[in-house]
């Protein structure tokens, strides 16, 4: 397995693209998981993973999600976007955080096995 690691220290923030990793090899994407050290509130924790700056997840509702109160994500989903080849670039972004408290210390790991 290789796992993609991303990792925002301190309060969650709305942000595109702000990480990236360069794909070494061919890569099938498994899952991703998230965590974080404190739950957001008054909303959930939303990311999206994208391939080449396009989101991975097409089916938006599929988006990996931390829930209103909760340190990890609700569901594990693969994307449906599966596919990396090498010198793909697989970036992050945050595209909703708790409205009250918006979570702190986020990571977030993309679980792959060689292609």
């Amino acid at each position: 397995p290789v796992y993609i690691p991303f990792s925002v220290a301190g309060n969650v923030a709305v942000a595109t693209g702000a990480l990236g990793f360069r794909c070494p090899v061919a890569m099938v994407v498994q899952h991703v998981r998230l965590k974080v050290g404190t739950a957001p509130t008054g909303a959930a924790i939303l990311v999206d993973i994208n391939k080449n700056g396009t989101t991975m997840f097409t089916t938006q509702g599929n988006r990996p999600t931390i829930a209103d109160g909760a340190t990890t994500e609700t569901a594990t989903t693969a994307p449906d976007v599966t596919a990396l080849a090498a010198g793909d670039v697989v970036t992050m972004d945050v595209d909703q955080i708790g409205s009250s408290v918006p979570g702190a210390n986020l990571v977030i790991i993309v679980y792959c096995v060689a292609a």
